[in-house]
């Protein structure tokens, strides 16, 4: 059996790590955050010297902006990506909440998780699996009812 590795996976083919401070400099900036170093590491639940490793190796691949002492913004190149990992985590999101059932919160914290592991062919076929059982909702009320009556026995 293969062993599992995320590596080929996309956005950027960036860490995991990574990945999530692009997200969260994504979130400070559309919550109309001021996104500093300082900020980013609270949003990530890191130190700061943490944080401003992970910056510079953002800046280094020309994903954000920063200048010591500076804020932080996100380039093109740092927005598409940020656009990218949204949209797994909606498609992850919906697919667990609407298709295996579980409570919103529960999908949100297994979507967050996911995102940052399989590779963008997994994603869109979850997203066409989860299109096609949307769009027959026999076929969709039929699995619902088959899943709910596996959980609960």
């Amino acid at each position: 059996m293969p062993s599992f590795s995320p590596s080929n996976r996309n956005p950027g083919d960036m860490s995991p790590s990574l990945e999530q401070y692009v997200e969260a400099i994504a979130d400070l900036l559309t919550r109309g955050k001021v996104c500093s170093v300082s900020e980013i590491a609270q949003q990530v639940q890191v130190s700061r010297p943490a944080a401003s490793r992970a910056v510079r190796e953002l800046a280094e691949q020309s994903l954000v902006e920063h200048k010591a002492y500076s804020y932080v913004d996100l380039t093109p190149k740092g927005q598409a990506i940020a656009r990218k990992l949204a949209n797994r985590h909606v498609v992850l999101h919906e697919f667990l909440r609407d298709v295996l059932l579980f409570d919103d919160a529960a999908a949100d914290t297994e979507a967050c998780r996911l995102e940052h592991q399989v590779d963008d062919t997994f994603v869109q076929r979850v997203g066409e699996l989860n299109g096609f059982l949307t769009a027959n909702e026999d076929a969709f009320a039929k699995w619902q009812k088959r899943l709910r009556r596996t959980l609960k026995g």
